[in-house]
């Protein structure tokens, strides 16, 4: 005789959820302040864009090899400085060149 759900005393309701169709409605804003930034109490602000270069196709070879080598040698430090040298946030590039 199969079992059913009622008889294996694990029978709980099935909860149906029903999807609504209609577009869900933008919640107002409770900005009160028009032109004004708040800075105080419980307002941080946004961190700044990490400016980074494009880096070349040998970047991130020497970046990767760097990354490895800090990876066997334990030194955290190397290890982060082969990362920054693939993404190109190394700061490579970003100083003037002086005549």
């Amino acid at each position: 005789m199969p079992s059913t759900r009622a008889s294996t005393g694990h029978s709980k309701p099935r909860v149906h959820l029903t999807v609504s169709t209609e577009p869900e409605r933008k919640r107002a804003s409770k900005n009160y302040t028009t032109g004004h930034h708040r800075t105080g109490a419980g307002i941080t602000k946004q961190p700044a864009t990490h400016h980074k270069r494009k880096p070349h196709l040998s970047d991130k070879i020497s970046g990767a090899a760097e990354k490895l080598v800090g990876k066997l040698t334990r030194r955290p430090g190397k290890k982060a400085a082969g990362t920054r040298k693939m993404r190109g946030t190394d700061g490579k590039g970003s100083h003037a060149k002086r005549i």
